[in-house]
């Protein structure tokens, strides 16, 4: 059996390491972390890459435009915010961050001193927000942020992150395929493998929207199975 290598740049990356950990434990072959292919004599190594070159927010955006993969109104020029055609915009002052941070929100007529940011979103109301796993072209997992029971703080609900109490669910969870071919979409117009797509359901639109596509995410319980189960279809591994 070739040894299956996982090629990544930092080797210290915890979404490789956390793959690399439960491929051992389901498959025969020998599993490794190194920072490029390494040349064998007698076997050919099975590669896997992690996305080398994550693209950032503003990078995203600019990909979704130019494929029509439906996404906020965005600028990087703060003198064109009413081109946005939204009260509520959202300052990124970070444009390589997760979990909300960064993000400053404001009211286009209500706030005189406009945050300095590379990237203006418009703010989209939602009923409900969906993180989508892409592997391979497939839909492997689909999880919905809803609030958490006990949470004590004030909520606000625009920002749906654990700061304000929201959580992963997988209950009751019925993915729609527009919204699964929206997110297949996203992952393949920024030309990764796979991802983590972060999409939101406006019901009066009747219309799903990415925010983005995180090409490493934190992968703990049932959806590290559902990405090691995913490589080892994909490269036909031997299971234990």
């Amino acid at each position: 059996m070739s040894p299956f290598h996982i090629v990544v740049n930092p080797t210290g990356s915890k979404f490789a390491k956390t793959l690399q950990l439960s491929l051992r434990n389901k498959v025969l072959n020998g599993v490794y972390r190194v920072p490029r292919p390494k040349v064998f004599r007698r076997t050919i190594p099975i590669l896997f890459h992690v996305t080398p070159r994550v693209k950032n927010k503003i990078e995203q955006f600019q990909a979704f435009k130019r494929n029509n993969v439906s996404s906020p109104a965005f600028t990087t020029d703060r003198n064109s915010l009413n081109e946005l055609g939204a009260k509520t915009v959202f300052a990124r002052t970070l444009i390589n961050s997760t979990n909300g941070k960064g993000i400053v929100e404001f009211n286009l007529g209500e706030q005189r001193d406009i945050p300095n940011a590379p990237l203006y979103t418009a703010y989209i109301p939602k009923k409900a927000e969906y993180r989508v796993h892409v592997f391979g072209e497939k839909v492997i997992d689909v999880q919905q942020k809803r609030k958490r029971r006990d949470f004590g703080d004030n909520r606000d609900t625009r920002v749906r992150n654990t700061a304000n109490g929201y959580v992963y669910c997988r209950d009751n969870v019925v993915p729609n395929q527009t919204m699964c071919d929206l997110a297949i979409n996203a992952v393949a117009t920024l030309g990764y493998q796979y991802g983590a797509v972060d999409i939101i359901y406006n019901e009066k639109q009747n219309q799903y929207y990415v925010l983005e596509v995180n090409s490493r995410p934190g992968l703990m319980g049932t959806t590290v199975d559902k990405y090691t189960d995913a490589l080892i279809e994909m490269f036909n591994l031997r299971r234990k």
